[in-house]
């Protein structure tokens, strides 16, 4: 049974519990000797470590991914808390529970149902057609529900990337209520597709990591492909819709410097980025806030991705 979480740690503490390898690095000491960095992960957060000694037979014991049993001592390093580490040893499946580790909503099937009512509800027959050619392919279908939306930030549990989908699709509701000249049929559509490659961009197991094909062409080219193919496989599909979805996805990171190749053009493509971005940073602050406030907490540490703290208030 696990005692420790990552959320719960303080200064101080003496560690002997479980974690989930999320990275290992072997690195070289300034003596020519070796040290092991590591980011171990439970379903509360995550927290880096380091183990000095006899680092390269350490490192040969687990690969990332594994759950490792970790006994050490918490410290603070840069105004962060890090485990010092004493020992890391590989586990058995038998030895820990996968509820400790993976955290997901427990209401994932009926956010599954819901968003797959808003596909079954599209009146164009093309963007339902393009939509219920991933949704009612299972394999597909099951990796879709079961991804993560992030390696960190943001949605980064099983479950995230429906669940992220899902919320963007209900914001998009309230804009297209508000903007009438909003193609409803072209933004749901696009909030489904514009994240399909990630499925194939990260693994999702117990520790998310970019795979080959994600590092070389990242999720926006292998969502297109990927949207693309489906398209060329319907019949007298229009090219102007086609233009419009391939558009939303190439553009709604919003600017060159962000990913995109292309900005936002059409009203649709700018509404997506903007709803993907605000459902993004709000779940992100969300979950800090929440991290902050267990540990007693008022203001969150410094978050580099952001270069700033959050007050929880």
């Amino acid at each position: 049974m696990k005692n420790q979480y990552v959320n719960r740690l303080q200064e101080g503490d003496r560690i002997n519990d479980y974690f989930v390898a999320a990275r290992k690095d072997l690195r070289s000491k300034q003596d020519g000797g070796k040290f092991l960095g590591m980011v171990l992960k439970d379903k509360t957060g995550d927290i880096g470590g380091v183990l000095w000694n006899n680092a390269a037979e350490a490192a040969k014991l687990f690969e990332v991914g594994d759950v490792v049993g970790i006994r050490g001592v918490v410290c603070v390093y840069q105004g962060r808390l890090q485990i010092r580490i004493e020992q890391v040893f590989a586990l058995n499946e038998s030895d820990y529970s996968i509820s400790d580790l993976v955290n997901k909503p427990e209401n994932l099937g009926d956010i599954a149902n819901n968003f797959e009512g808003l596909i079954q509800g599209l009146s164009n027959p093309f963007c339902k057609a393009v939509c219920l050619s991933f949704w009612n392919d299972e394999s597909f279908r099951e990796a879709f529900v079961q991804a993560m939306a992030g390696k960190k930030w943001h949605h980064e549990y099983v479950g995230g990337l429906i669940h992220h989908c899902y919320e963007m699709a209900r914001i998009a509701e309230v804009m297209c209520e508000l903007y009438p000249e909003l193609d409803r049929d072209v933004l749901i559509a696009a909030i489904f597709l514009h994240d399909v490659g990630k499925v194939y961009e990260m693994t999702h197991g117990l520790a998310a990591d970019y795979t080959t094909e994600g590092k070389l062409l990242g999720h926006l080219q292998i969502g297109c492909t990927m949207v693309q193919r489906k398209i060329d496989a319907i019949p007298d599909f229009p090219d102007k819709l086609r233009l419009e979805l391939l558009h939303c996805i190439l553009s709604h990171h919003g600017e060159l410097v962000n990913g995109s190749p292309v900005t936002p053009r059409t009203i649709e493509a700018i509404v997506l980025h903007h709803i993907d971005n605000l459902d993004a940073q709000t779940a992100a602050f969300s979950r800090i806030i929440r991290e902050t406030r267990e540990k007693g907490q008022e203001w969150s540490e410094y978050l580099p991705l952001i270069d700033r703290v959050i007050w929880t208030k």
